[in-house]
């Protein structure tokens, strides 16, 4: 039996094990209100939410305690399957990241949190979070955390030297679609002698033609790769025969040291970016950069959230805590204290917290792009049980396109279609 089977035969076992006996769970009510409730969450930025969480219980009174179980990011979704297997106690509160969370809520163990006793209003965030956070039955499982929409960060020297100008709004007009972004890469191939490049990697081109476009890899249990995938693979092998692109790995040193050099312009840029990624990678780099919003639009990047298992002993308190992350309130501590940008919709209709400076960017006003222009026009894939599989078997694919420059367009996408095909044998 192939392995694949094995695992989709385990997750149906532990999904139906985990959801007998649901009857006998304890009541919402939770404990006697003169002994608190420990809230067990598991995460990846322990700091950050314990500072948090002291200033929800200041704000509501809750009667609650935290204990916050440290898991790193990539390793949530392994985390929940060695409980699951094993039969252990489930958390109150799981986070969820963007890359993992379609299969992860493909499991019929979240709480839906749109239906009573919660009554999630979905009109206080934005509309694209829904298709990121319902699962397959249109079940709201789960609720976001920060806004990840992402734009187009560019070093103002090198845009100015190579492509005239570092004004935002000239590049989005220059570079409207990529088309245009071609033939300016050409130009800049030209007037460097071959030695600046557009994106440092492929990865990068990935992120961002992959994530503009919203149509499902996987609909109805049938592979749609012309659709979804096509374009973005054709985009890739293009700009790498041109050299449009270099050819670093991303999880490279090289790639990090990129930031700092003078020989390449572009990186998609998220709100985490500045602060996490440019920052540290090009410390001497203040008011080097710019954002611009990329050809074709935004996209989204990234993400967090959280669910609510079925079977934990604290659900009221637990969606409590995680729904005020995102009410104005809540939204509003944050922003001020730990300068969060958060998935409520309301607080940006407030001049003060659409603006976003970044030392590195100098005065340009990132929330602009970020938190204006990106909401009103970006379009996103909806998360799904494939998802894992999926961004494994692009890495793959990229990899190759990357190493091996005799690798054209259908080569890709037969390796593609295979690869999707021997790990979820069940498509058509």
């Amino acid at each position: 039996m192939k392995k694949n089977t094995v695992n989709k035969l385990m997750a149906c076992v532990l999904t139906a094990a985990l959801t007998t006996g649901l009857t006998a769970l304890p009541a919402l009510a939770g404990e006697s209100k003169d002994e608190p409730v420990t809230l067990t969450m598991w995460g990846w930025n322990a700091g950050d939410i314990e500072i948090i969480f002291e200033e929800y219980k200041k704000a509501t009174g809750a009667n609650v305690e935290l204990n916050y179980v440290p898991v790193q990011t990539g390793e949530v979704f392994q985390k929940l399957q060695t409980n699951l297997s094993a039969g252990l106690e489930m958390p109150d509160l799981v986070p969820s990241e963007i890359n993992q969370r379609g299969t992860m809520i493909g499991l019929d163990i979240w709480e839906d949190l749109s239906q009573e006793p919660y009554n999630f209003d979905e009109s206080t965030i934005f509309d694209y979070y829904l298709p990121l956070c319902k699962n397959d039955r249109g079940e709201m499982v789960c609720l976001p955390r920060d806004m990840s929409t992402a734009g187009l960060a560019y070093k103002k020297d090198l845009a100015k030297e190579y492509l005239g100008t570092d004004d935002p709004a000239e590049l989005e007009a220059m570079l409207s679609d990529w088309d245009a972004f071609k033939e300016k890469g050409l130009e800049v191939q030209e007037k460097s002698d071959g030695k600046v490049f557009m994106f440092a990697s492929l990865t990068n081109v990935k992120q961002i033609l992959d994530g503009q476009n919203a149509t499902p890899v996987i609909e109805d249990g049938k592979l749609n790769l012309d659709a979804s995938v096509r374009d973005t693979v054709e985009k890739m092998v293009d700009f790498r025969d041109n050299r449009i692109v270099d050819n670093i790995s991303e999880s490279s040193p090289s790639y990090s040291a990129s930031y700092a050099d003078d020989l390449h312009i572009f990186y998609p840029c998220a709100g985490w970016t500045p602060s996490f990624v440019i920052a540290p990678n090009d410390p001497e780099g203040k008011d080097a950069w710019g954002l611009m919003v990329p050809p074709n639009g935004c996209f989204n990047w990234g993400g967090s959230g959280h669910l609510i298992p079925k079977t934990a002993a604290h659900k009221e308190e637990a969606y409590q805590f995680a729904s005020w992350l995102i009410t104005k309130e809540g939204s509003i501590i944050q922003h001020d204290l730990l300068d969060y940008n958060q998935a409520n919709k309301e607080i940006y209709e407030d001049e003060q917290y659409v603006h976003m400076e970044n030392e590195y960017f100098g005065d340009q006003d990132l929330g602009e792009i970020l938190f204006v222009k990106a909401v009103s026009t970006m379009n996103v894939r909806p998360v799904s049980p494939y998802d894992v599989t999926i961004l494994d078997t692009w890495n793959l694919v990229t990899d190759t396109i990357n190493n091996d420059p005799s690798v054209d367009t259908e080569y890709a996408m037969q390796m593609f279609e295979e690869e999707l095909i021997n790990k979820i044998p069940d498509l058509q």
